[in-house]
C-alpha cells in the first residue's frame, strides 16, 4: 500500500463487530471504574468509623450493594453525646469527604430522630447509603416492654 492510498473499506460484518464490542467495553469500564470507586469509599468509610464513634454514631453492621454505582450501606445505632464530641469528630473528618458528609447526614438524621414523635416505637438504627447521592433512613421499632400484650 502506497502512503496516498487509502486502506479497504470495512465491510458490513466488521462495522457489526466494531458496534457490538463497544458496549462490552463501556460496561468493563464502568465496572472497572465502579471497583476502583467502592474501593476508595471504602477506605474513607473505614478511616472515618472512629470520629463517627466518637461524635455518638456506633455502627453495627454494613452492607455493599453492587450495581453500575455500588455503594455501602451502613447501620448505626445513635447514643447521646455532647456537642463537643461531634465538633471534634468534624474536625478529626475535614480532610474525609465521605467521612465528613456521613457525620452531616447522621447529624442531620439525629436532629429529625429527636423531633419524631411515636409513643412505643424507639429508633432502632440510622441507615446511611454511602454512594453517589448519599441517602439516610431511621429505621423504627416496637419497644419490647410496650409490644407485649397484657398479662
Amino acid at each position: 500500500m502506497t502512503s496516498d492510498s487509502k486502506p479497504p473499506p470495512k465491510t458490513f460484518a466488521e462495522h457489526a463487530r466494531g458496534i457490538a464490542a463497544l458496549p462490552g467495553e463501556k460496561l468493563a469500564e464502568l465496572k472497572q471504574y465502579g471497583a476502583e470507586k467502592l474501593q476508595e469509599t471504602m477506605g474513607a468509610f473505614q478511616s472515618a468509623l472512629p470520629a463517627l464513634r466518637q461524635a455518638g454514631y456506633a455502627m453495627h453492621e454494613f452492607e455493599i450493594e453492587l450495581g453500575l454505582t455500588p455503594k455501602i450501606i451502613a447501620h448505626f445505632v445513635p447514643a447521646l453525646t455532647h456537642e463537643a464530641a461531634i465538633a471534634q469528630a468534624r474536625e478529626a473528618l475535614k480532610d474525609n469527604k465521605i467521612g465528613s458528609a456521613m457525620l452531616g447526614v447522621l447529624a442531620r438524621a439525629g436532629e429529625v430522630h429527636r423531633q419524631i414523635k411515636a409513643p412505643g416505637f424507639s429508633c432502632a438504627h440510622m441507615e446511611i447509603d454511602v454512594g453517589l447521592l448519599p441517602a439516610v433512613r431511621l429505621r423504627y421499632r416496637a419497644d419490647e416492654t410496650k409490644a407485649l400484650p397484657p398479662a
